[in-house]
């Protein structure tokens, strides 16, 4: 069987007040129907004013069947929060607000999240006949999933993609593509020891573009909108794009394999959603009819996740061609440890994103609610191309010698590793594994913070690092020269690598 995944994810809200007289209903009845037509299981995930309305209960209770799954989508509104007791705290009009305060579980005490988790629950039960397994919101907290792994039976959770300051929230610095168990101290962080880890798998919303996803102003894609696979978007709805979207997530089976989840929530009206849902739907048949892909629902996706992995495996997003014709190679690696991204623009390789993981980070909004209307999570930056860079200074781990190409890309047990051709002729390789990054045969290396002020001590053999007062480290082979906020590094033997202390579990 393939190990490549989809997950098609629809969420449906009950309520939408930026839009007077909006239909909510359409929506899903067609997402059904395309589904059915095309033999797709799905997961719908339904908002607690979903829940209590009579015509999308009748709807799922007539529909429902063993390629449906229901679940339930947290976010808040009127109807949930005055269940229990608290006072809604929206804009005048808005039943339902898309501000983090007061929209989403990190708002709230942890007490309080406690009792909307059960409230909500227990609606579910009173509608199915049985507890959701599966549960997603576009941010959530470390104490929620905490609490609905240890009171319910949960087999997923789904979080918002990687994304800087889009609409309320920011989630930058995450495990990036694929399923991940969270520290109890950070849902954006994978866990490194058993004890720190929820035992429910993570997965990110909704199929992000492995190339201008990232940084999608630098690059200037010949399309707008959000670069993912949500077919409201025009990236999510272009067949070229798309095909691409679906060879670079399900046209190789590296390490985990791939996954993704796509679909939509019903407030962007079928007129909308509809041709991107339809073509995205053909693809997936197509790709699942040639033995390339599964599709499933969240839930059978996290259960097999949770019986093959006892931890956060180590998986690979790449794209080694770029759909808008900007020459553009990346590849993400993440594992329990670290993630990075290596990126090549013409002549140019760098690595633009390292973020160390660390279940001992505590998240902002872990003990205390978001007082806020917009919120951020965050991990610990070695590189971060996007936020350090300025019209001077090009912050990133970048190899000194032109190149020619990511030439390709191949497993070795839990290794991966990429094959570099330079424009002299010579071959290179970098291998990620789950303790660091080795650069072989590559030259010399200059990592550059740019506005990064994350520096500490220099050692020899070893790079002290601060962000928001945490410290952490990486363990340097090769001879390194600092030069104010950059680092010079020279190969030992043909070699650098980057390797991250205690980093596997």
């Amino acid at each position: 069987m393939p190990d490549s995944i989809l997950n098609l994810v629809n969420f449906v809200r009950g309520c939408e007040p930026r839009k007077q007289n909006w239909d909510l209903y359409t929506p899903v009845e067609q997402e059904i129907a395309v589904n059915r037509a095309h033999g797709l299981p799905a997961t719908f995930l339904l908002q607690y004013d979903a829940l209590i309305r009579p015509d999308f209960q009748e709807l799922f209770l007539r529909e429902r069947d063993e390629t449906m799954e229901l679940g339930l989508w947290l976010e808040m509104n009127r109807p949930l929060t005055e269940a229990v007791g608290i006072a809604w705290r929206g804009r005048p009009g808005y039943d339902w607000d898309w501000y983090v305060n007061p929209g989403f579980l990190p708002a709230y005490t942890p007490q309080q999240r406690e009792a909307l988790i059960d409230e909500a629950f227990r609606r579910f039960r009173l509608v199915f006949g049985h507890y959701p397994r599966v549960a997603g919101s576009w941010v959530m907290d470390a104490h929620s999933m905490a609490y609905m792994s240890e009171r319910y039976e949960m087999d997923a959770f789904c979080i918002c993609r990687e994304q800087y300051a889009v609409d309320a929230y920011t989630l930058w610095g995450g495990y990036y593509s694929g399923g991940y168990y969270p520290s109890r101290s950070n849902m954006l962080c994978p866990a490194q020891r058993p004890g720190a880890q929820i035992p429910v798998p993570v997965f990110r919303m909704l199929g992000i573009d492995p190339i201008y996803g990232y940084d999608e102003a630098r690059h200037h894609p010949r399309l707008g909108g959000c670069y993912t696979m949500e077919p409201y978007w025009p990236c999510g709805s272009d067949r070229e794009v798309m095909e691409w979207y679906f060879r670079s997530y399900f046209g190789h089976s590296l390490l985990a394999g791939g996954h993704a989840t796509t679909g939509q929530e019903n407030s962007f009206g079928w007129p909308g959603i509809g041709p991107g849902y339809r073509l995205q739907a053909e693809l997936a048949q197509k790709y699942r009819r040639a033995g390339l892909l599964r599709v499933e629902t969240l839930g059978q996706t996290g259960a097999a996740f949770r019986r093959r992995y006892a931890c956060t495996p180590s998986s690979v997003l790449a794209a080694l061609e770029d759909w808008s014709g900007n020459d553009l190679q990346s590849v993400w690696y993440s594992c329990a440890g670290y993630r990075a991204n290596l990126f090549r623009d013409g002549g140019t390789l760098l690595f633009r994103d390292i973020q160390r993981f660390d279940d001992r980070l505590e998240e902002t909004y872990l003990h205390t609610p978001c007082e806020g209307w917009q919120a951020a999570w965050g991990n610990l930056p070695l590189v971060d191309n996007r936020l350090w860079s300025s019209s001077e200074t090009e912050a990133a781990l970048g190899i000194c010698e032109p190149v020619a190409a990511i030439a390709a890309l191949r497993e070795s047990g839990r290794v991966l590793e990429a094959t570099i051709r330079f424009r002299d002729g010579h071959v290179g390789s970098i291998f990620f594994d789950e303790s660091g990054i080795t650069l072989r045969d590559c030259g010399r290396v200059r990592w550059r913070f740019g506005r990064g002020d994350v520096l500490g001590e220099t050692s020899p053999g070893r790079q002290e690092f601060s962000h928001g007062g945490f410290g952490y480290s990486a363990d340097i082979r090769g001879r390194l020269h600092r030069q104010g906020s950059t680092l010079e590094i020279e190969p030992q033997g043909g070699e650098i690598s980057v390797r991250f202390p205690d980093a596997v579990i």
